[in-house]
């Protein structure tokens, strides 16, 4: 791994149908069980979406079609970002003993602000259903977050739900950190291309770089050494998100949600690593 000037445009795609559907009419009006589950343990809770829209920097020019003046409607997309964005915020046990990393770096993946994991982002929609997730940097303004139909609308994958959207969150945002400290981790989209090794998620293919708990402090997942020994990869901050998620959330959280991020967590480790399978969750911890 060796440093590059920063990319201008690095997108992190995922393919999982061979037709790109663009400009696609999202689906609005349907919801994953776990999406549901979840909305149900903090109903509309209005004091924390008109903070969340400013923490991740999103625009009514954006959302508008998306459920930006419905904001306690579980079926839009709007509601569901910030369903998911309730989830990383007050959803993890942060217990230094077994977690991978606190909601202090997840939080600094996902939101906007300038930081030691990112320079500034916002966060928009798409209905390019070729992709889960994009990350781009513009050259005036905050670089780019985009979300896909494919983490929102639960007829079209698995994945639209919430803890894989908020994944997703620090999935793009991990692009972010790559940008911001010059690191090239692949020329498709900030991953290897092809299928190197055992990953079989072609042009989506990274490292897990294995830590013990307790090797980053809380807040410090952002360091690295410029070794594989304190190191990251966008697909491995993903995972252990997702496992943090399933194996060591707050109780509050509902096994649906906890279900649906497992079984995310542990397809990424299977398809996703070249020198995969990485962690999967509900293996033994610590290491």
């Amino acid at each position: 791994m060796t440093n590059s000037w920063k990319l201008k445009l690095a997108v992190c795609l995922t393919v999982l149908f061979s037709a790109v559907a663009m400009n696609a009419n999202c689906n609005q009006t349907t919801a994953s069980q776990a999406d549901k589950d979840l909305w149900n343990t903090h109903g509309c809770w209005q004091d924390f979406f008109l903070w969340q829209y400013q923490a991740y920097d999103m625009r009514g020019s954006d959302w508008g079609s998306r459920g930006w003046s419905d904001a306690c409607n579980v079926n839009k997309e709007y509601p569901k970002h910030w369903n998911a964005s309730y989830l990383l915020t007050y959803g993890l046990q942060d217990n230094w003993q077994f977690s991978f990393h606190g909601t202090v770096d997840y939080r600094g993946t996902a939101e906007r602000w300038d930081n030691q994991f990112h320079d500034d982002l916002y966060h928009t929609a798409t209905d390019d259903t070729s992709i889960f997730g994009a990350f781009s940097t513009h050259f005036f303004g905050a670089n780019e977050v985009q979300t896909s139909c494919l983490l929102y609308d639960p007829n079209l994958a698995t994945n639209a739900n919430p803890g894989s959207r908020a994944g997703d969150f620090n999935h793009e945002g991990w692009h972010g950190w790559m940008d911001k400290y010059n690191w090239d981790n692949g020329s498709c989209g900030g991953h290897r291309c092809g299928t190197p090794g055992n990953c079989t998620a072609k042009d989506a293919c990274d490292y897990f770089y294995f830590h013990g708990i307790g090797a980053y402090a809380f807040g410090a997942m952002w360091e690295n050494n410029g070794t594989a020994s304190r190191f990251h990869s966008p697909n491995q901050v993903q995972v252990e998100f997702l496992c943090d998620v399933a194996d060591y959330p707050q109780s509050w959280v509902p096994n649906s949600v906890r279900l649906a991020a497992k079984s995310d967590a542990n397809t990424r480790a299977s398809t996703r690593f070249i020198n995969g399978p990485g962690y999967f969750c509900g293996d033994p911890r610590p290491w």
